[in-house]
Formats: C-alpha cells, structure tokens, sequence
C-alpha cells in the first residue's frame, strides 16, 4: 500500500496466537507442522473457518502473507484520531449478515447508515426539479436491472440501462457499477447484481476491521508468512511459506479471486479447470477511499450523512461526509477510474481528491481542506483489488468455485457466496461452510488422541 498511512500497523499484537516465523541459521531445516486443516489466509473466511474448526475440536493453523489480520477489513486506529476503515466499512444486509450477532455480543457499536444521501451540483443543492429526475433516473435504471435479474437474463447492466437517463447518466452508471460494484456496468451480471441482498446498512462506531481483528483472537496465526506453493498431489496438502512446510489433510484457500488468477501461489497439480474458469470469471473490481480532512463541517453535514455528486464523467467520487461524527470524510472511487489512479499512486490520487472538493464540494469545502490520505487495495500484492463481480453469463461460478477439490482443497471468501458476495457477511460465511465440509472430510479421532491447536514451534 501507498504512503505513509498504509505502512502504520493496526495495534494487533497481542490479539492472536502469533506463530511467528522462527529465525533459522544457515544449514537449519525449518520445521514441518502437521495439522488437520491448513487455512490460508487470515481475512473474514479464514478467521470464520479456524473458528468453526477449534469449536469442532480439529487442529488448524492459519498463515496470513500480511502482517495483521482481517484481509480486506482493517481498521486503523492510530492515524486519524478515531477508528477509520480502510478497507470494509459497510455492514451490509445486517439481518442475514453472521458478523453482526457476533459483534453485538463482543461488545461493538453497531448503527444505521443514514438513508437518504444529499444531492450536490457543483457545490450546490439541486433546484426545483432536479432532484425529482435523478430520483426517477435512478429508479428506472434500478427497476431495469432488478426485472432482468429476475428473469435470469445473463446480460451485463449497461444492456438494459434506460435510454432516457439524459445528464444524469455518468452519476446512475457511476453509482450502479463503480461505486456498487467496483466495475463498469458492462461487465456486471443482471443476475449477479440481483442475488445480492440490500437492505439498511450498518456501521460499526469502533470500525468494522476492529471486530474481525477481536473475533480472531486466540486463533493459531502465522503472520507475515506467504504461501509459494501448495501440493495436493498426495492423500494430504503440503503447503509451502518461506518458513518451513505445512502438512495437513484439508487446506481452505481464502485468499482474493485477484490473488488466485495472479498465481503467485503455484498448485501442484494445477487447480482444475472447473475451479480456474470460476476465478478468471469472478475477478476483483476496483475501490478505493480518499480520505479528506474538512475541519469545522463546511458543508453543515450530519454524521455519517451520504452525498451524491452529478457527475460529468467516469472521474468522479462518493463521499461520505464526517465519518462517526469526525471531520473526516470518505471520496470513494471505483472501477476502472481507481484502477487508473490507483497504478499513478498516491499523488495523482491525493491530487484528484483535492480537485474534487474544490469543484464539487464548493469553495468553503476547499478553504477547509486538510489532510489527505488514500488507500491502495489495487496495488498491494497480497488484496489485488475490492472484491468479486460476476460477468454476465458468470453467476453460477461462485458456487462451482466452492465445490471440493479432491477431497483435499476448498476455496472460500465472498467470491464463493451468491447473496453475500462482496461483502464481509458472506466471506466470513463462506469460512464456516469451508470448515464444516473440512470436518466431514477428515476422519474422526478419538476423543483426547491429539492437540486441539499446533505447537507453537520454533
């Protein structure tokens, strides 16, 4: 990640059972463990899936390339004066959504996301009329979209988009497909748009990483320890990190679709063809926060109170004004216009975010302007991305890519969810039904025949 934002670390130490690569002199071989279910990867799946799995009395360890856990959830506490997601913030269909029970009973703050978003054009609010024909463009393109999933037309978004969207095009297109998706409305499934369940969303007052870092409390973790490569090609899983092998009978591989097509972790064998096509075809959209300081509410917002800009063209943002009551604000951006800037780096980003405060947000926004902090989830190696999205025609790839692999490898995360994909509820999901299948298919122990967790060895 860019900039002196992303290299702060979450205040994590100390919350999970931390394996910590052990320092090995020339000539030392480094040491083998052997477990029941080896899970890659330390975000909502993999952390949900070592969970059910302790519960179930199997030995697990999870190894993590990042330096913290949580994936593409991570809240930081140290930067901004209060807790900032930087990755994850929306609790999405919070009924249906297993994270929220479990956060509630840990002890965070969950509470709804304010419903009705705030037009602006060029700094202003709209008048008479104006906002009656965003709202009926919106509604039409929504109603567009929602018929043709339900008739399971495999078509992409912009096939059925209204053609009388007039100047309020680029601003529907922007929000139905970079800002919900991450992509462009040509690559995003009619059908896979209308399986995500919508409700009222959540935020959660302590940050939405800060609860999958609790969660993953006393889990077996190994941080800062990649996987090169993992072996099926024997009765178990062998799977390789810098830091000695790994033997298990069930490996869980939660790490992104973007992460898999990159292939930066080598199968042998090679995943089959089935599980290929499904990742080629759920690939990673793009988004990413600009995070702007705007002292003294310049634009009289609510907390947490949602804007909508019109937008001229695909360069453009979502903010999100005084986020848990602060004076800071989200400008997010999405789709191939994040993608771009993102690659340009922080500079080019931070000097978008800038631009757009002084032309849309108006002049005393600009006067107010402070700080700017940006992620990049498109550029780090181990995310590669926001999350998955279905072209049309690739729906039933989610759970093709979920179906067991030789009785020896099972993919997870929000990818492999078909009402929750994209979102933190569906990966952690994902996790629990990876583990029950794990603990079907390893054969029962007697009771008291072997650790619940592995040594920690050195």
């Amino acid at each position: 990640m860019n900039g002196s934002l992303m290299t702060r670390r979450g205040l994590i130490a100390g919350t999970a059972t931390i394996l910590s690569a052990p320092a090995l002199g020339q000539g030392t071989r480094p040491p083998v463990v052997d477990v029941d279910v080896v899970v890659i990867g330390a975000g909502a799946a993999g952390i949900a899936a070592a969970r059910r799995l302790k519960a179930a009395g199997r030995t697990v360890v999870v190894v993590e390339a990042k330096d913290r856990i949580g994936g593409r959830a991570h809240t930081d506490v140290v930067t901004f004066g209060v807790p900032m997601d930087l990755g994850a913030h929306w609790i999405h269909a919070p009924a249906d959504n297993p994270v929220v029970p479990l956060a509630k009973a840990a002890g965070f703050d969950l509470y709804d996301d304010p419903e009705r978003p705030r037009l602006l054009i060029k700094g202003r609010g709209p008048r008479e009329g104006e906002r009656e024909s965003f709202a009926g463009a919106l509604r039409r393109s929504q109603r567009a979209i929602l018929d043709a999933g339900e008739a399971g037309r495999e078509v992409p978004l912009s096939e059925v988009m209204p053609s009388d969207l007039a100047d309020w095009r680029p601003t529907i297109e922007f929000l139905r497909g970079a800002w919900d998706s991450g992509k462009e409305t040509s690559e995003i499934s009619c059908v896979d748009f209308y399986n995500a369940l919508e409700t009222r969303d959540q935020f959660c007052r302590q940050g939405y990483g800060a609860v999958i870092e609790k969660l993953g409390e006393g889990l077996p973790v190994r941080l800062s320890t990649a996987v090169t490569r993992v072996d099926w090609s024997g009765r178990g899983v062998t799977v390789e990190t810098p830091s000695g092998k790994i033997q298990a009978r069930v490996a869980i591989v939660t790490v992104s679709t973007a992460v898999l097509a990159s292939n930066v972790i080598r199968f042998a064998p090679a995943i089959p063809k089935r599980q290929l096509d499904a990742i080629q075809a759920l690939g990673c959209g793009a988004y990413e926060h600009l995070i702007v300081h705007l002292a003294d509410n310049p634009m009289d917002a609510k907390p947490d109170e949602p804007f909508v800009v019109k937008a001229d063209t695909s360069a453009t943002a979502k903010p999100l004004a005084r986020i848990g009551g602060s004076d800071w604000w989200y400008l997010d951006i999405g789709g191939k216009f994040a993608r771009d800037l993102a690659n340009a780096g922080p500079t080019a980003m931070k000097a978008f975010a800038a631009e757009f405060v002084g032309n849309e947000l108006g002049p005393r926004a600009r006067r107010a302007l402070g700080e700017i902090h940006v992620t990049s989830w498109t550029t780090d190696p181990f995310i590669r991305g926001s999350w998955s999205v279905a072209g049309p025609g690739a729906t039933g790839q989610r759970l093709r890519l979920a179906e067991p692999v030789g009785q020896r490898l099972l993919f997870a995360g929000e990818a492999t969810d078909d009402g929750l994909w994209g979102t933190v509820g569906g990966a952690w999901a994902s996790g629990e039904r990876a583990a029950d299948a794990a603990v079907r298919i390893v054969a029962p122990q007697p009771a008291g025949n072997r650790q619940t967790n592995p040594p920690n060895r050195r």
